[in-house]
């Protein structure tokens, strides 16, 4: 649904619902061919509301291929007119709040009319059908799709306020139970040597290799070049890692094993990362400084 979907990051409630093979499949004057399998009593959405969906296609009947949650999204879909007897527009205003249904397509017509693609993906039959499950949580016209996204954004200012707070609790907690007494650096970073090397302290520009375990104030391990078992390299000062990075590494010689304490501010901010790194997150790298070149 190329040409309709406007898409805001929230929780996945994974879409589960029931194969086309089933009986009590029905069809439309149009030809759209549809299963409910929760149906509630409401007012339908009409042309120009915005509707808030999740979704999944299946091709074949039983094999997923895309759901909304791949990009940990869910769908907000404009109603347009209908582009063609019993298209997804007229599937979702069938629909109301709280409902969820499977509706099968023509192929070709799903791709290239209302995905607005240049031709059907290679591992589908261009005349054959492909079937999209869909709930449907709630619909807005315009004025109160403004109002919900206004109470998101507040919502999320709270949450980030209280987020950025808990942060500065938690990390001054770190410090006490871990009887760390290092002076942080002026920009906060915290800088922990564990051995120190006998090189020389990289230069900004040259590339640096080295090896890390990243991991949040409970321990909970991100991400690992020693897992991996292969050295990380990137050019010193150039802003190709966070900020904490480049800060911390430039201060150290090669050789050493150190652990950098990296506020948010330093690193990812009020932005995830992942599903571990959530905003406002301090982290904390292991690393050994192998070279400088």
């Amino acid at each position: 649904m190329k040409k309709i979907f406007f898409l805001i990051p929230v929780l996945l409630v994974v879409v589960s619902l029931s194969s086309c093979k089933e009986a009590g499949y029905r069809e439309t004057e149009s030809g759209l061919t549809y299963k409910f399998h929760e149906k509630n009593r409401g007012a339908n959405p009409s042309i120009d509301n915005i509707v808030k969906i999740d979704f999944a296609y299946r091709y074949p009947e039983d094999s997923v291929f895309f759901h909304s949650g791949m990009n940990q999204t869910r769908g907000y879909v404009r109603i347009l007119p209908s582009e063609y007897p019993g298209d997804i527009y007229e599937a979702l205003r069938m629909m109301t709040k709280g409902d969820s249904a499977s509706f099968r397509f023509d192929a070709s017509r799903f791709f290239t009319i209302t995905m607005d693609s240049p031709m059907v993906p290679d591992f589908i039959d261009p005349s054959d059908s492909i079937f999209v499950d869909i709930i449907m949580y709630d619909f807005f016209d315009e004025a109160g799709y403004e109002a919900y996204r206004q109470r998101q954004r507040e919502e999320q200012i709270k949450e980030q306020e209280m987020a950025a707070h808990n942060e500065t609790q938690m990390l001054d907690q770190y410090l006490a139970d871990n009887n760390i007494t290092v002076e942080p650096e002026e920009s906060g970073l915290v800088i922990i040597i564990e051995e120190e090397g006998s090189g020389e302290k990289p230069a900004a520009g040259q590339t640096v290799k080295v090896h890390y375990t990243g991991m949040l104030l409970d321990g909970t391990v991100f991400d690992s070049s020693v897992e991996r078992g292969t050295p990380f390299e990137f050019q010193l000062g150039r802003g190709q890692v966070i900020r904490g990075w480049d800060e911390g590494i430039s201060k150290i010689r090669v050789g050493s094993r150190a652990r950098l304490i990296i506020p948010s501010y330093l690193a990812y901010g009020d932005r995830a990362r992942g599903p571990v790194i959530q905003p406002y997150s301090t982290l904390i790298f292991d690393i050994e400084l192998m070279d400088a070149y």
